[in-house]
């Protein structure tokens, strides 16, 4: 029930599901004074979550600090972690394993592994769901597969597929370094996660963590180019996909809050 709840709750401090309640709440009282307004502040919120340049300041503010945070040459050490995220599981239609948005987090591990940045690949993720009779598998099941695919030998492949957030990952390397006599660890995934797991990783794994970002949303704002006319209206113009990376970006600096709370980082 807690990890239900640690899904269901947030969707109502997120921008659309807080927007909707919002307006929701002023149109049931919309012959009150305070309807209106709070209608109006429910829509302004969705508005403003949705714009593009209000979504780049957000995406950058986490990215900048994965940029800082790794280093410029990176170290060898004891494994390579790769968080779960960014894989599609092979189930019909599919032909086998797909690649989404962060599936550069296990290409970037595979690389390090190539490169001989460390003997061993881990690959975490477990079974988020909420479906009776899911066929899903665990998420690191199917990326020891395409690791494997990938070039990585099936005996230098760890398989971590229990943990279904950053902090249950981070506890179940621990033990897995414990058993294996690990003291350092090259932990991968995208810029906009690096900074929560950074933290989280350093306070529960008991490991000297190397962080190493990837899947960035955005090139840097040195490169972005000049602001003009069109391109500032365009980016005051509501877009789904503004919304959908707000809200993630959000889902970290709320995440980082929480686990702050809890006492993780």
């Amino acid at each position: 029930m807690g990890f239900l709840l640690s899904k269901l709750l947030p969707q109502l401090v997120y921008p659309l599901g807080a927007g909707l309640l919002l307006l929701g709440v002023g149109l049931l009282g919309r012959r009150r004074r305070w309807g209106p307004g709070l209608s109006a502040t429910g829509l302004a919120l969705v508005w403003l979550a949705s714009m593009p340049w209000l979504n780049r300041q957000l995406v950058w503010s986490l990215e900048e600090q994965a940029v800082r945070l790794t280093p410029t040459a990176l170290p060898s050490a004891d494994a390579v972690l790769v968080l779960g995220g960014g894989l599609l599981p092979p189930l019909a239609p599919r032909r086998g394993v797909e690649v989404a948005d962060a599936g550069d987090r296990l290409l970037t591990g595979v690389d390090l592994i190539r490169e001989g940045k460390a003997p061993w690949l881990v690959v975490s993720g477990g079974r988020v769901s909420f479906n009776a009779d899911d066929p899903t598998p665990p998420e690191a099941t199917y990326a020891a597969a395409l690791a494997q695919k990938l070039g990585v030998p099936a005996e230098r492949i760890v398989r971590s597929e229990g943990p279904r957030n950053t902090a249950e990952e981070a506890i179940a390397l621990r033990s897995i370094a414990r058993e294996r006599g690990w003291h350092s660890l090259l932990l991968v995934t995208s810029a906009t996660h690096l900074p929560r797991a950074t933290a989280t990783f350093r306070r529960l794994s008991g490991l000297e963590i190397v962080p190493v970002a990837c899947d960035f949303q955005l090139a840097a704002r040195s490169q972005s180019g000049q602001t003009t006319a069109e391109s500032l209206l365009l980016d005051l113009m509501p877009q789904a996909g503004s919304l959908a990376s707000t809200t993630s970006s959000l889902k970290e600096l709320l995440g980082l809050f929480v686990y702050r709370l809890k006492g993780w980082l």
